[in-house]
Formats: C-alpha cells, sequence, structure tokens
C-alpha cells in the first residue's frame, strides 16, 4: 500500500472517536454513494468501519456476525473495511490489558494492490500500528526505514518504522510514527492466530516506543487503486485470555478494560489427552512455522489415512507448529508430548520436538521436548511423557524440526496428555536397544547377542533382513545404517553358508536368474576404507544386502592410501575393471597411447589384487570412435543406460527417483547403470535403495554377471549398454 493510503482517510478515524456507541445490531449491508462517506457503528460489542476515498468506484460490506464481513472494492481509489475495538475514552494500557490475541480466517483474495492487516493505535505516544498478514501485488510499507526482524508464533516479520508529519490522526493534525510489523512474501497466510502484545513487546525491544494507552485494535482489509474480495469468516479477539466478542460475552461498557479471570484448565479425555491430531481431513490447527508450507495428505500416514505435510523448508526450525494454550498446559506443570516423524530423503535425520515459549523476563527461549534420528522411511516417535514446562512460560509454541538438513517431513499422530501418557508405536527397524536411536550402541548391542552375550535387544528392531531370523546378516545389513560404523573388537565368525563382509575370493555370488537384474557401477575410485567414507559406503550397503557391482578404477588416482578399497571390494566379490591409467578423452590421443592408457591400469590392478582384473573398460567420458575399437579389440567397451547424474550435482533423491522409475516400469532390467563412488548423494542413494532393491525382488549384479545369466557375451572392441 503506498503511503497516501496508510494517511489519506485517517481524519475519519478521528470522526470515529466522537461518535458513540452501543452493542446492539446494525445495518447487515452498507453502499457508499458520497464522497469519503465513513459509515461506522457497532456490532457484537465490535467497532466497524467502511470508508471510501472519493466515493470512486463501488465498495461494499457485509457484516455477517461476530466480527465477520464481506469486503468487496473495484475501480476504487482507498478502500477499507474493518472490525475491532475501540476505546473512546479511558484508554487502559496495553500491558493492563493481559495478552491482546486476534484469531482469523478470510478468504482474500485481491487483484492488485492491497493487504489484510491488524491495524490500530495507541495514545501516549501517538503511534499508527499495523501486522500485515497477508498483501496483493506491492508489499507495505514499500522496503524503506527497516528496523530488525522479529518472530511471532513461528513466523518471521520484517518490522519498519515511517514518520508522518503534522498529519491527520485520531488526535486531530499531528507528528507520530508508523510501526509495521510484515510477513514476508513465502509467509503471507490468510489465516492463524496473531499475538498482538508479542508484537508490542518486540517492537519496544527494538527501540520503538508502543506509548502508553491503547486507542485500537481491528482487523483491516485495504485497497487502493485496485480490486477485490474478502470473506472474513472468522475475526475472534480476545484480551487479557477472555473473548470479546464471542456469543454470550458481550459488554456493556465498551471504555472499560476487560477483566480478566484466572483460567480454568479443560479436562483430558477418556486417553488422558489435552489434543490428539489425526490429521485425517485438516491440519487439527498445526501452521507453517517460518517459510515452510503444511498440508493435509493421505500419500503417507502411520494411523488411519492422513499425515500433516511439511515443504518448503529454508531453515531446520521451519517446520509444523501448534500454539499451546496456557489454561490448558499450565507453566511449572508437566505433561506428556508426543509425535510421529518419517523423512523419505536421507539415510538419516535427526528430528526435534521443540518448545518455543516467552520467559517471565520477556526473552524468547527454545527447549528440547524430545528428538530421535529419523531413518528414511521409518516413522520415528518424539516423545516425553514427563516434560515439565517452564515456571513463567507464555506464548508457547510446539513445533516438530529436523536438526541439520532441509528435508520434507510427515508428521502423524500427535498429543498433548496428561502426565506419563505414552504411543505406542511399532518398533523402528534397527533401534535393537530400544532407545529412540540407530547409532553404535545398537551394532555393538546386536554382536554381543549374536555372540551368546546377555544383551537386551528388541527381537523386531533387529530383524533387519526381515527373514525371521537374527544372524549375522542382520548384523551387516545394521552397519550399513549406521555410517559412522567402527570395528567393534570381537567380530563374529562368518558363516559358512553364505558370503559375509569378507568371502573369499572364489565364492561365486547366488544369482536367482528368475528375479531381474540391474548392473549398477560405480567409477572414478579409489577412495580408501575410512569407515564413513563414500566409497565404504557403497561397499557395506551392496554387500549388506548380498549385492555385487562393477568398480571401474582409474590407475593414477589409486595410491598406498587408498589401494585397500580395492582389496576390501575384491574380497567382497565386487568386479575390479579398468578406468583407464589417467581418465582421458580417447578419441583424442593416438592408438599407441590407447593401448598404454589401458595395459598401465590393468597392470597396477593386476598388482594390488594379486589376480587378474576384469577386461572390461569404461570409457572415460563415456568417448569413443573407431580407432578406440579398433586398439581395445579385446576389451568389452562399457558406457551405460542410464547415468544417474551424480557428477552433475544430481541429488541423492533424483538418482533414487531415477532408478525407482527404471525398476517400477520395468526398463531397467538388465541395464548398465552408471555412478561415482565418489559422491556422498551417491552413497546416500545406495543406502536407500540396496534394501528397495532386495524388497522388490531385484538383484544388484556385476556386469559380467548379468550378461552370463541372461547367455549375452561382452564382445570385445564393442560398446555395452545392457541388453
Amino acid at each position: 500500500m503506498k503511503k497516501k493510503s496508510f494517511l489519506s482517510r485517517v481524519f475519519n478515524g478521528m470522526l470515529a472517536s466522537m461518535v458513540g456507541v452501543l452493542c446492539v445490531p446494525t445495518s447487515a449491508s452498507i453502499e457508499v454513494s458520497a464522497a469519503d462517506q465513513c459509515d461506522q457503528g457497532t456490532q457484537d460489542c465490535l467497532d466497524w468501519e467502511l470508508w471510501n476515498q472519493n466515493y470512486q468506484g463501488t465498495s461494499k460490506m457485509q457484516l455477517t456476525g461476530n466480527g465477520g464481513f464481506i469486503a468487496e472494492w473495484s475501480g476504487i481509489e482507498n478502500y477499507l473495511a474493518r472490525t475491532g475495538k475501540k476505546w473512546a475514552s479511558n484508554s487502559p494500557t496495553w500491558e493492563s490489558v493481559g495478552d491482546i490475541r486476534l484469531s482469523y480466517d478470510a478468504d482474500y483474495r485481491p487483484n492488485g494492490n492491497s493487504y489484510l492487516a491488524v491495524y490500530g493505535w495507541t495514545r501516549n505516544s501517538l503511534v499508527e500500528y499495523y501486522i500485515i498478514e497477508n498483501f496483493g501485488t506491492w508489499r507495505p510499507p514499500g522496503g524503506q526505514g527497516q528496523v530488525g526482524t522479529i518472530t511471532v508464533n513461528g513466523h518471521i516479520y520484517d518490522v519498519y518504522k515511517a514518520m508522518r508529519y503534522n498529519q491527520p490522526s485520531i488526535d486531530g493534525p499531528a507528528t507520530f510514527p508508523q510501526y509495521f510489523s510484515v510477513r514476508r512474501d513465502g509467509d503471507k497466510s490468510s489465516k492463524g492466530t496473531i499475538d498482538i502484545s508479542e508484537h508490542f513487546k518486540q517492537w519496544e525491544k527494538l527501540g520503538l516506543d508502543m506509548g502508553s494507552q491503547l486507542y485500537e485494535v481491528s482487523l483491516v482489509v485495504e485497497g487502493y487503486q485496485s480490486s477485490g474480495y474478502a470473506e472474513v469468516k472468522q475475526n475472534y479477539i480476545t484480551l487479557g485470555g477472555k473473548p470479546l466478542n464471542a456469543k454470550g460475552g458481550q459488554h456493556n461498557d465498551e471504555d472499560d478494560p476487560i477483566p480478566t479471570d484466572p483460567p480454568t484448565q479443560p479436562d483430558p479425555d477418556s486417553n488422558g489427552y489435552y489434543f490428539h491430531s489425526t490429521f485425517e481431513s485438516s491440519t487439527d490447527d498445526w501452521e507453517a512455522r517460518g517459510s515452510s508450507s503444511v498440508a493435509q495428505t493421505n500419500k503417507q500416514a502411520y494411523a488411519g489415512q492422513g499425515s500433516l505435510y511439511v515443504t518448503d523448508r529454508a531453515e531446520t526450525w521451519n517446520g509444523a507448529a501448534i500454539p499451546l494454550s496456557t489454561s490448558t498446559f499450565i507453566p511449572g506443570s508437566t505433561y506428556s508430548f508426543s509425535a510421529l516423524a518419517m523423512q523419505n530423503s536421507l539415510a538419516s535425520e535427526p528430528m526435534k520436538l521443540t518448545l518455543q515459549y516467552t520467559d517471565s523476563t520477556g526473552t524468547e527461549q527454545y527447549d528440547t521436548v524430545a528428538e530421535a534420528d529419523g531413518v528414511k522411511g521409518v516413522w520415528t516417535k518424539l516423545e516425553n511423557t514427563k516434560y515439565t514446562i517452564p515456571s513463567g512460560a507464555s506464548n508457547m509454541i510446539l513445533y516438530v524440526e529436523t536438526t541439520n538438513e532441509l528435508v520434507n517431513f510427515f508428521v502423524d499422530e500427535a498429543i498433548g496428555a496428561v502426565e506419563g501418557t505414552s504411543q505406542n508405536v511399532k518398533s523402528r527397524l534397527g533401534d535393537v536397544n530400544a532407545d529412540g536411536k540407530i547409532d553404535i550402541a545398537d551394532v555393538v548391542a546386536l554382536n554381543a547377542y549374536l555372540l551368546g552375550r546377555d544383551s537386551d535387544i528388541t527381537a523386531e528392531s533387529a530383524d533387519i533382513t526381515d527373514d525371521g531370523d537374527l544372524d549375522v546378516f542382520d548384523l551387516t545389513a545394521l552397519k550399513v545404517l549406521v555410517v559412522n560404523y567402527v570395528e567393534p573388537e570381537e567380530e563374529l565368525p562368518p558363516p559358512t553358508a553364505a558370503p559375509t563382509t569378507a568371502p573369499p575370493t572364489t565364492t561365486a555370488p547366488i544369482i536367482d536368474q528368475s528375479k531381474p537384474m540391474i548392473a549398477i557401477s560405480f567409477d572414478d575410485g579409489a577412495v580408501g576404507t575410512a569407515a564413513n567414507s563414500t566409497s565404504m559406503r557403497i561397499l557395506n550397503a551392496l554387500n549388506g544386502f548380498g549385492f555385487r557391482s562393477t568398480f571401474f578404477y582409474v590407475g593414477d588416482w589409486t595410491n598406498s592410501s587408498n589401494q585397500g578399497e580395492i582389496v576390501t571390494a575384491h574380497k567382497m566379490g565386487m568386479e575390479i575393471a579398468n578406468h583407464t591409467k589417467s581418465h582421458p578423452y580417447l578419441s583424442r590421443i593416438s592408438a599407441n597411447e590407447i593401448r598404454y592408457e589401458y595395459d598401465s591400469c590393468a597392470d597396477k590392478l593386476r598388482s594390488i589384487i594379486g589376480a587378474e582384473p576384469s577386461k572390461l573398460l569404461r570409457l572415460p567420458y563415456l568417448d569413443s570412435n573407431s580407432t578406440v575399437q579398433q586398439t581395445l579389440y579385446d576389451a568389452p567397451l562399457i558406457t551405460c543406460y542410464l547415468d544417474t547424474e551424480d557428477w552433475n550435482n544430481a541429488s541423492s533423491d533424483q538418482i533414487i527417483n531415477k532408478i525407482k522409475n527404471g525398476v517400477q516400469n520395468g526398463s531397467l532390467k538388465n541395464k548398465i547403470v552408471l555412478a561415482h563412488e565418489t559422491y556422498g548423494t551417491t552413497a546416500t542413494a545406495m543406502e536407500y535403495l540396496c534394501p528397495y532393491l532386495k524388497q522388490q525382488g531385484w538383484q544388484i549384479v556385476t556386469i559380467s554377471e548379468m550378461y552370463a545369466a541372461g547367455g549375452k557375451q561382452l564382445t570385445g572392441g564393442q560398446i555395452h549398454t545392457g541388453f
């Protein structure tokens, strides 16, 4: 809104202060037809006003009761419609009123320059203020005069100050400041609860004097040289915890501050729940926090059909939030809080249930209620059955967030309940010791159990391979979930019936020719043998689920510090193959140089593993010509059917989805996939894809195994992508 629109009709606000009002119904529909006519009155103990500058265009305001109204405008210069509370005399201090809140719900459809906001004035000192929740094509007040940024109810507002000199006001022509809290473009809202008192407090912390007397609090729809429609379905104001405009709660003396009564705590339901959010058909009063978006979805659910889906996160604290009433959740008392959360992006991401509140000194605080590691695709319980709300807390918001990454996530079955209430949740796969985390302690517990030691484990969580048995294969698969796994001092002996983490090189993997196969292959090693290296994460993921892949190594990129990886891969039964000595464009060098590149790398691999490496050559940059094919007549030349593009900054989700799509439509059956062992995104993708492909009945095999199982030949000098 341009500055003219903020002030050109203020004189009419001054007129409103001179008009005596009663809590009686008024005309339900008003049509403006006179220049700068200000129609006003009261309904349900709220003051209302319709104003249209120069009666230009068409403007309407239809009162719908209890603070609600319908606003329509077109062809106007400046238009406003608002309902709220005014103190004509004996104005209270805003602090003495207590918490001032406005809950609103509007179908707001501006076409051009407009805003939806809390609006009002204070006196001594004189201040005109706006809390702008939504706006049209122009973001008020124009970007000038920003004094800071605040967070209220989990939402970020930019705060601005503008000065008006000798301009109309509620006290006649005067010089006074205007204060603005403005939501950011990605976080505009037409529904929610505004903690007006908290805005006032935070403005004062920024050095903005709020004055000592409160004159007006209202919800306004304004348009400037625009058109639009807004149906305010809810405009519910509470002062000091007491409703101003609830039915049956009207007040006859509008000049008196509303007394505050001690809140009465509601009773929990038969389950001990004060709230139970199931998200079956709505967001259940949960709101977006920060720049995030929240929506009810039926894509995922822990129970029932629905859950809350959290997206568009710019910061880790951007999540899903629900305000907590101090009349229900009394500061200093102990309660149980719980929510289930699931993310589908990373192998693991820590998740938290956090309480934001204002302490007794007016300082915003954050307290962790519960936290747990969120394993990909697993509903994770965030629960604290004995959480004591800090004494003196106010403005409380309970929210779900992540710790490190900006993953989308789902929330289901959120409760606030009496102390000691716990949700019965299915065991988390991998949480062997049932401590809410999947970490090295679970590996140690399962290892001890399999060695016959006294170890308290949850069998359902320990059967990672889901075959009904607890064995070394479950231990190996568990290590895949624990990225920073370190070998315990005493390891289990390998079983004799199947390959383990270190099978003899002569042990052939068992291939079921009745099941579909895919050859996911990896270039550009070696990386090394550190437990959390990308190469070992990939190798452990493959080996943990009985899979094999072809690894193409570059001779010059292999040395004494990382060649142990090649030995390990060979012992696991991986196919060790050639990616040239120095990774050149083979089409740009001579035949002798091509031969040297191939033979030199083969010699080096042979010396490392003590056996003949595979004849296969992955063409660097997938580059070839007739000279390359003629020179390497004895080496099958490998490119790919599918390039994961991990080298081109593909995310783990993009890699996963590419392969999942090919699996689901069958196009990747007997095909070669290109990936690189050097990227964390690739390692994360493989940690997800290995159990997924196992579950789908697919097998990851080496290129040579896939061709042999299909009765196909890998011909030297020819390019192969699968069959």
